[in-house]
């Protein structure tokens, strides 16, 4: 009986040690970057070179997004041998030590805390109706830059060189999933990135869209 007491009480003593270590292990995004994400990607996510930290202060939080899943899901869409192994097993200490996260909120905190350019986007949530150019600037000044003037880190094509019919007839494959284009191409990015425009209720007809960049951004 005396055995069974003391065995029990040792259940009890190690419930409580463990129920007090997981009360413990509640860290925010903020304290979750600061402890680990920062000593490899920088304190404002610019990198860290001599860890081969790549810099994140210049990542969309879509972009984060994808990464940190395929982190997570032990880096299904990377080819093995390069430094994205040192990050599954960096993912692994961090879960070990009770610092879990959600990859979709990280990468909103780590976006919205350290990119430049996150303040010259507004939250969807709620909202419904959009102007072309408030979708313009949300969505598509990302990879074209604010004025249409491209963006070449992101191998995204300047657009104030096009005349709004040229821009219409893009948009229009675009929507209809590429049946003008071969595959393989920038163009399936932006068929992957027309869904994400829609997803988020930011309907648009390629005319007004068209019409809006060349009043605004072509060149004379």
């Amino acid at each position: 009986m005396q055995v069974k007491k003391a065995v029990l009480l040792g259940f009890i003593a190690c419930f409580f040690a463990f129920e007090a270590t997981a009360a413990d292990m509640s860290y925010t995004n903020a304290e979750i970057y600061t402890k680990m994400c920062s000593k490899c990607h920088g304190l404002s996510a610019e990198g860290n070179p001599a860890k081969k930290g790549p810099a994140l202060n210049d990542q969309t939080a879509h972009e984060l997004e994808i990464s940190l899943y395929d982190l997570k899901s032990g880096g299904l869409n990377q080819s093995s041998g390069t430094e994205h192994e040192v990050m599954e097993h960096n993912m692994k200490k961090i879960i070990e030590k009770g610092m879990n996260y959600e990859p979709k909120s990280m990468a909103e905190y780590i976006f919205t805390s350290f990119n430049s350019e996150a303040k010259y986007y507004k939250k969807t949530t709620g909202k419904t109706n959009y102007t072309v150019s408030e979708i313009y600037a949300e969505m598509c000044s990302k990879c074209h830059g604010r004025n249409a003037e491209g963006n070449p880190a992101k191998k995204g094509p300047a657009l104030n060189d096009k005349t709004a019919h040229e821009i219409e007839a893009e948009l229009l494959d675009i929507q209809s999933g590429g049946l003008n284009q071969s595959s393989g191409t920038e163009h399936e990015v932006m068929e992957h990135n027309q869904n994400k425009i829609e997803e988020k209720g930011m309907s648009y007809t390629p005319k007004e869209m068209a019409k809006y960049i060349e009043e605004n951004f072509l060149k004379n």
